[in-house]
């Protein structure tokens, strides 16, 4: 199941749109299509999200805004791994010193 779908429902039933409105508005041909990606049975293709994004004034991003918070720390740390294994000895390098740089604000980035 997906997180998706919550969202999606969550847009909808803030304005004063229907499923068939979206259906509609989707260009899919049976109302159940928005039911299952609102209940989660079905992933919700990425033109479905991109319609739900334009109709209802939304960043993608806040679609995934649970899964990305789960994500993160795990990112966060392979980040760190990273900096690590280019910081090494024989391994410094102008390259890497650009790398280590872009890494480290990420992170701060990340974690502020």
């Amino acid at each position: 199941m997906s997180i998706i779908p919550n969202y999606l429902k969550v847009y909808r039933k803030r304005s004063p749109l229907d499923q068939e409105d979206m259906r509609s508005i989707s260009g899919l041909l049976d109302v159940s299509s928005i039911s299952r990606y609102e209940k989660g049975l079905r992933e919700p293709t990425t033109e479905v999200q991109l319609i739900y994004h334009h109709v209802f004034d939304t960043s993608i991003e806040s679609f995934y805004q649970l899964q990305s918070q789960n994500m993160m720390p795990g990112l966060i740390e392979r980040m760190k791994e990273r900096i690590k294994e280019l910081g090494k000895e024989g391994q410094i390098t102008l390259k890497n010193t650009s790398k280590i740089k872009f890494l480290e604000q990420v992170i701060i980035r990340l974690t502020n």
